[in-house]
C-alpha cells in the first residue's frame, strides 16, 4: 500500500508540473497574442511615470538604465530612486539625465518601517507628476523597445487592474550556480503564469503597471510605507479587492545578470518564499511544502532504492524506486520542454545537474520554515506575522535595528 501510495503522489506530482508547464508555453506562445491581446484596444498610451529603484552600479547598469529612455512610447516619465545622493549608482543617473528632459532623480532617505525598495518607490511617486499609470522596473534589465507599450496595453481594458512582465535568465558560463539561478526562475516564471490565469493575480516587481487611480483605491502607498516587499504586498492587494491581473508575455525581458553561486542561488529563492510565506500563509504551508518536500523524497528516494535492493530482502519496486523512477522521467521530460519558453544553456546539462537543482529548491523552502527575517542588499528585516517590517537592521548597527 505504501509503495502504490508513493506511485500515486508521483504521478500527481509529474502531472500537475507537466501540465502547468504545457499550458505556460501555450500561454506565452499562442493564447496570449492570439487572443488575448486582441480584445485589448489600440491604441492606448496614457501618460506613464517609471519609477526605477537603483542602488550601486551593478554589471551593465548604465546600459540598462538608459534602455528606459529609449522605448518606443509617446508620452512618459523615468524615474530613477536611490537611498541616498551618496549612492555609486547617482553618477551613473545624472549622466543619463543630462541627455533627456524625461528623466528625474528622486532621493528617498533611508527606510525605517519598511523595505528600502519601497522607501525609493514611494519617493519616485511623488515626482511622477500627473502619470496616469504608474509602473515599477528594476535596474538589471535593460527592457525592449516595445515593452512599455506592451506592459500598458492590457490596462485599455477596464477588468485589468494590474499587469506584469517577468524575466528569462540566460547563463554566461553554464556554472551550478547559475544553472541553479537560471531553473528556479524557470519553475517561478511557470508558476507565476499558470496562478495568474487562473487566479488573476500574480505580479513581479520587476516590471509591472497599475492605473494611478487603483493604485490610490487599493491604498498601495499605505501598504508599501510599512511593507517587507513591492509585488507580493501589491499582489495580495489586487486579490483581496478581487481585482484581476495579467502577465504580458511580450514583456519578458532577457537577462544574463545570474547569481554565481549556489549558496547566492538558495538565499535569493529563500527571500522570494518568504514573500509567500508572509502574504499567502496557506498556500505556503498548504501547497508550496508539500510539493518543496515530495520533490527532495522522490529524489533521494530513487539511489536509495537501488542500494536497498542489493540486499535479497528487499526489491527496489518494494522500495519505492518505482514511484522515483516515474517522478525522474516525468520531471525530465518537463524540463526537456522549456526551451519552449526560452533558450537554455546546453539544455543536457541542465538536465544532467536537474536532481541538484531541485534539491536547492527544497532547501529554501526548508529555510523559510525556521526564521522570520529576511536579508536584501546586506539589510536585515525582521518581518510580523501580516508581512510588515517589524524591525531593520543595517551594517554597521548595534544590532537594536531601526
Amino acid at each position: 500500500m505504501v509503495t502504490q501510495a508513493l506511485f500515486i503522489i508521483a504521478l500527481l506530482f509529474v502531472l500537475g508540473d507537466f501540465l502547468i508547464t504545457v499550458f505556460t508555453i501555450v500561454y506565452q506562445r499562442f493564447l496570449y497574442d492570439h487572443y488575448l491581446r486582441r480584445k485589448y484596444k489600440t491604441p492606448f498610451t496614457p501618460r506613464c511615470a517609471v519609477i526605477i529603484p537603483c542602488k550601486g552600479v551593478s554589471r551593465d547598469l548604465e546600459n540598462n538604465l538608459q534602455g528606459f529612455l529609449d522605448l518606443d512610447y509617446p508620452d512618459y516619465l523615468v524615474i530613477y530612486a536611490v537611498e541616498s545622493e551618496r549612492d555609486a549608482a547617482v553618477g551613473v543617473i545624472k549622466r543619463i539625465m543630462a541627455g533627456d528632459s524625461r528623466a528625474r532623480l528622486a532621493v528617498a532617505g533611508l527606510s525605517t518601517m519598511c523595505v528600502q525598495k519601497n522607501q525609493n518607490l514611494l519617493a519616485g511617486l511623488k515626482k511622477a507628476e500627473d502619470a496616469e499609470v504608474y509602473v515599477f522596473a528594476d535596474a538589471d534589465i535593460r527592457p525592449e523597445p516595445s515593452w512599455l507599450r506592451e506592459l500598458v496595453l492590457p490596462l485599455a481594458d477596464p477588468g485589468i487592474t494590474a499587469t506584469s512582465g517577468f524575466r528569462w535568465l540566460h547563463a554566461r558560463k553554464g556554472t551550478l550556480g547559475e544553472l541553479a539561478h537560471s531553473y528556479v526562475n524557470i519553475v517561478i516564471y511557470i508558476l507565476f503564469s499558470a496562478a495568474c490565469f487562473i487566479g488573476g493575480v500574480g505580479l513581479w516587481g520587476g516590471s509591472m503597471a497599475i492605473r494611478r487611480k487603483d493604485f490610490e483605491a487599493l491604498k498601495v502607498a499605505k501598504k508599501w510605507s510599512r511593507a517587507g516587499v513591492d509585488d507580493m504586498s501589491l499582489s495580495h492587494l489586487v486579490l483581496k479587492a478581487r481585482r484581476k491581473a495579467v502577465v504580458v508575455p511580450p514583456c519578458v525581458t532577457h537577462t544574463d545578470d545570474l547569481l554565481p553561486t549556489v549558496r547566492g542561488t538558495i538565499d535569493w529563492f529563500e527571500r522570494q518564499i518568504m514573500y509567500l510565506k508572509a502574504y499567502q500563509k496557506k498556500l505556503w504551508f498548504f501547497i508550496g511544502f508539500p510539493v518543496a518536500i515530495s520533490g527532495m523524497f522522490f529524489i533521494i528516494l530513487l539511489p536509495l532504492a537501488a542500494v536497498i535492493a542489493l540486499s535479497p530482502k528487499r526489491t527496489f519496486l518494494a522500495a519505492g524506486g518505482g514511484a522515483a523512477t516515474l517522478f525522474y522521467i516525468g520531471e525530465l521530460i518537463t524540463i526537456a520542454l522549456y526551451p519552449l519558453l526560452g533558450s537554455t544553456y546546453r539544455p543536457g546539462k541542465f538536465i544532467v545537474y536537474w536532481p541538484f537543482l531541485r534539491l536547492t529548491h527544497g532547501i529554501s523552502y526548508c529555510l523559510t520554515a525556521l526564521t522570520n527575517t529576511i536579508t536584501w542588499a546586506g539589510i536585515r528585516y525582521r518581518l510580523a506575522y501580516n508581512g510588515d517590517v517589524a524591525r531593520i537592521e543595517r551594517p554597521g548597527d548595534p544590532g537594536e535595528g531601526e
